[in-house]
């Protein structure tokens, strides 16, 4: 590949002035930052975040594009997905690294989320899960560490379940405002202009706008805040938003992860007695119109387990046959 040629491509692709198959050609070259080391300090941080989540979705897209039909219904499972999801990573994680494979001197977070055409589910180094609502943003580490708290910054939507850990709190930070938790389910919603809201379903949380609290909220409590008038309100929380019951990705998820979501979607209780199948991970799409039990035989084909569901009680069970 000509040198000059590339980095000429690499300008103006962040000047936003490339074309569509410009565009095409560099997320295509993974070859390109393998033979061009010094490639990469040409871009800031958030650059190298953007072009590895852009190569992440173009893998998933051209692929999605060539399976067969059958293989693109509802609730589909695709272990070609999984592997793909590693590369995408494998991409990132180069993109994120400096000349000489060192990593930045300084990355408060190095690892980001941001869905295009359906929601996410991803799980945070810590067991925590988040549901990423799509054209939202979220940024957080490859690592909490053991000190200090666990810190996460958010643009747009997302819906947070939270592994309680009291001595390192949990901190989102969006629209200006910190919510601080230890152990909780909780939405945040911050866009680009507007008010930031923040509302709770389980557990407790304490949001801040810098070093003033507005409040504390507790289950099916919200508080809303005027980003321009710096005031804020706390009321009864409405019904979960329609976001929540869209097409969504579970992305390299655990079994248990994805059916603390499936429980607060279809307010079923699912057990799953066995402790490897509960800690067995997975990808796939799943449509948001489908039933529960359209959704529990495939998690069960795709995972080698089976199911008793009693819809009287509202109870599921998931074990290995």
């Amino acid at each position: 590949m000509d040198h000059s040629y590339f980095l000429e491509i690499l300008r103006k692709y962040r000047e936003g002035k490339a074309s569509p198959e410009e565009e095409r050609f560099l997320l295509s070259s993974y070859d390109a930052f393998e033979s061009q080391p010094d490639v990469t300090s040409l871009l800031t941080e958030e650059e190298r975040s953007r072009l590895g989540q852009q190569m992440h979705q173009d893998i998933l897209s051209q692929i999605a594009a060539q399976l067969p039909v059958a293989q693109k219904q509802p609730f589909r499972w695709k272990m070609a997905a999984a592997i793909l999801l590693l590369a995408g990573a494998a991409i990132a994680a180069f993109l994120l690294t400096d000349r000489g494979g060192k990593a930045p001197a300084i990355v408060a977070a190095d690892q980001s989320v941001q869905p295009v055409a359906e929601n996410n589910l991803i799980a945070l180094p810590d067991g925590s899960t988040v549901l990423v609502s799509a054209g939202s943003h979220l940024r957080y580490p490859s690592s909490f560490g053991k000190q200090g708290k666990r810190e996460v910054f958010l643009e747009g939507k997302a819906l947070f379940t939270v592994e309680q850990h009291h001595q390192q709190p949990f901190v989102v930070h969006a629209g200006g405002l910190q919510t601080t938790v230890l152990g909780t389910t909780f939405e945040v919603i911050a866009p680009e202009k507007g008010e930031v809201t923040v509302t709770v379903f389980k557990g407790r949380v304490r949001v801040d706008s810098d070093a003033k609290s507005l409040g504390e909220l507790t289950a099916n409590q919200q508080i809303v805040y005027n980003t321009e008038a710096k005031a804020s309100r706390q009321q009864p929380a409405a019904q979960a938003p329609v976001w929540q019951q869209e097409d969504l990705l579970f992305d390299d998820v655990s079994l248990l992860q994805a059916s603390r979501l499936l429980e607060d979607r279809f307010g079923y209780s699912i057990s799953i007695p066995d402790e490897a199948l509960r800690a067995q991970r997975f990808s796939a799409t799943f449509l948001g119109h489908e039933p529960l039990e359209q959704a529990l035989k495939s998690i069960c084909a795709f995972n080698q387990a089976a199911y008793t569901l009693d819809t009287v009680k509202k109870t599921v069970i998931i074990y290995k046959p």
